[in-house]
């Protein structure tokens, strides 16, 4: 082990080796902070868009963390039911749908 140690020393007392190691670095830390730059954007634009949906809803822009966080486990739970509902209404016409297909298909034997 001790060998990569002296190795890697050897390297970077090396000037060449040395702005290339440095130039790396700052490469890899520049595309850090770039992907963390995209996703603060992404999280402003997905807040953008709640905001506008509570706005065109007609429902209270939320003032604290607290109430942003009471007010999307409302939409979510509401969101949910409705789910739930189109799902039981899919149901049932799915159903009356297959129902009306076998008695077509028994009635044109």
């Amino acid at each position: 082990m001790s060998g990569w140690i002296e190795t890697f020393t050897n390297l970077l007392q090396n000037p060449f080796f040395l702005i290339l190691a440095v130039i790396i670095a700052v490469l890899i830390v520049f595309g850090v902070i770039k992907k963390l730059f995209k996703l603060a954007l992404i999280v402003l634009a997905a807040f953008v868009i709640y905001i506008a949906y509570l706005m065109w809803t007609g429902q209270d822009i939320p003032k604290s963390f607290d109430e942003v966080q009471e007010s999307v486990k409302g939409t979510i739970s509401r969101s949910k039911e409705n789910l739930e509902e189109t799902k039981d209404a899919a149901k049932k016409k799915v159903g009356e749908t297959v129902e009306e297909g076998i008695k077509d298909m028994i009635g044109g034997e």
